[in-house]
């Protein structure tokens, strides 16, 4: 269940037209738009849901509903900080369309193409959705589109861990393409029983290409399992010796401490957005400033509204970060548990010795 009017209104008039996140700030003299207006920048903000979805947990409605309100004054940055807690908590698709317009007003297109991506696939599956609003979606898609490159990749096995450089983006098949800045890239692909591959590609601005990767047998000489000969006598088999103890404990700190720290770099990036904010009207309401900002250094007030601003940043990047590392710990947990060796057979052959004046009982195998 969606939002009962969510995402698909955040689409926008035009791109933001600043060169920097900072910049994305709406500045002084300028008021934000509300629900439905033009904001600073030209752009308009998101539309506030008439009422939130069941499917969402309290926290998350919470911090979803921050977003839309801080989104409808125009901070982006405060709003995308609100999304990126939201999405910790759940991975609703509504709140994924939060955060790629967020990234798309703040000009970081790859992961707006990747977030919106996720929104776009699955409000086509909520019956639900109107016509209006799978429309809006696709074209705010298209435009962080435009911004980047696209790779669909075709892998020969399922469960291979895909990666550009040393970010993992996902697991064999994948629902959507890689998204990447215009350039060149190596993609890498890898799974446990398998030579890693690799593929070069070379993408344009707005351009789409395929690519498949075959992945092949690390073990290719051995024989088949159901091929082996077994031998006439089998003792009783060892115990499964379990998962990997080390993984699981290592994986399980990892994870814990990302939440963690993620959690407590949002709420320190919310503190810092609401700080700014107030700067900001202190920027509005003086007036000798008359609501504008001569520098980032002068007078004192410009030059902690851009300190604070910074701050802020440097909190959001922090939080994200925090919780990639602890979905990599988490990844590790599952790793641990699920992919294994078997445990191996006890084997062993009986067969009769007879020779010129004796007899007797040869045993060989495994034990």
């Amino acid at each position: 269940m969606r939002l009962a009017q969510s995402v698909p209104l955040m689409c926008f008039v035009g791109l933001l037209a600043a060169a920097s996140p900072s910049e994305a700030q709406p500045r002084g003299g300028a008021s934000p738009g509300g629900a439905g207006q033009a904001g600073a920048a030209g752009q308009t903000a998101i539309k506030a849901p008439n009422a939130p979805s069941e499917a969402m947990s309290d926290k998350a409605r919470k911090l979803y509903m921050e977003g839309v309100a801080a989104s409808e004054k125009g901070r982006w940055a405060d709003a995308y900080a609100s999304f990126v807690a939201a999405w910790a908590l759940q991975k609703h698709y509504t709140i994924a369309g939060g955060m790629g317009t967020c990234e798309l007003m703040l000009q970081r297109y790859v992961d707006a193409a990747k977030h919106l991506a996720i929104y776009v696939r699955e409000i086509e599956k909520d019956a639900t959705a109107t016509a209006e609003e799978r429309a809006a979606a696709l074209k705010t898609f298209a435009q962080a589109r435009a911004k980047v490159g696209a790779v669909r990749l075709h892998v020969n096995v399922e469960n291979a861990e895909v990666a550009v450089g040393q970010e993992v983006v996902g697991a064999a098949p994948l629902l959507d393409p890689v998204f990447l800045e215009p350039g060149a890239h190596t993609i890498s692909v890898r799974r446990q029983g398998y030579e890693p591959a690799s593929v070069a590609v070379e993408l344009k601005a707005g351009e789409e290409i395929e690519r498949s990767v075959e992945l092949k047998s690390a073990r290719a000489s051995e024989p088949p399992q159901d091929q082996k000969r077994e031998t006439p006598w089998q003792g009783k088999d060892v115990k499964d010796p379990g998962p990997n103890r080390t993984l699981l404990i290592a994986g399980g700190a990892v994870a814990g401490v990302g939440v963690v720290a993620g959690t407590v770099f949002t709420v320190l990036a919310l503190g810092k957005g609401g700080d700014a904010e107030n700067l900001r009207d202190s920027v509005r309401s003086d007036r000798t400033l008359k609501g504008r900002c001569p520098s980032i250094k002068y007078p004192p007030v410009c030059a902690e509204l851009s300190d604070t601003v910074d701050l802020q940043y440097t909190f959001i990047n922090t939080a994200l970060y925090s919780f990639i590392v602890g979905a990599v710990g988490a990844g590790t947990v599952i790793y641990a548990l699920v992919d294994r060796p078997a445990a191996p057979a006890s084997r062993m052959q009986v067969a009769p010795q007879v020779g010129w004046g004796s007899a007797g009982l040869s045993l060989s195998g495994q034990f």
